[in-house]
């Protein structure tokens, strides 16, 4: 079975994985104002599950894309790029993106929304802006491909 090649400009492929590390980033602040144990695990679980598992699943082969760069250019698609996926991906290709979607954006939030309730402070509401506005405009990105 072949697969489509996709070719992603070096400038799409360096901002939206720079904007992915950064979304971590906000996600592990978000769960360490609540607790800093949960903000390390999170920070570790979503790197970890992003850029090895998910990297990985999201393209096994270089040679099928352009400029993709082990399996990079496909991350970037997959949150910032329209959502782009292996042509006939499985549920469980999907299932795990939408579970990274539940550890970067809802779960940081609430904790994030917890912790301004134990104690307000501007830096807070600014991450919490921040994650999402990212999380928005990522999902602006699979919305434009389903319609």
């Amino acid at each position: 079975m072949s697969e489509e090649k996709l070719d992603f400009p070096k400038t799409f492929l360096i901002t939206a994985n720079l904007l992915l590390l950064g979304w971590v980033f906000l996600a592990f602040l978000g769960a360490w104002f609540y607790n800093p144990v949960y903000g390390w695990f999170l920070l570790i679980f979503n790197g970890a599950l992003i850029f090895l598992i998910l990297r990985r699943l999201g393209c096994s082969s270089c040679y099928y894309c352009i400029s993709c760069t082990s399996g990079f250019g496909r991350l970037a698609g997959v949150f910032f790029g329209m959502g782009y996926l292996k042509r006939g991906s499985v549920g469980n290709r999907k299932g795990l993106i939408g579970f990274i979607y539940l550890l970067l954006a809802p779960l940081p939030v609430v904790s994030l929304v917890f912790s301004g309730f134990e104690a307000f402070a501007v830096f807070k509401v600014l991450v919490l802006v921040c994650l999402l506005a990212v999380t928005a405009y990522s999902a602006s990105t699979w919305l434009r491909r389903s319609s």
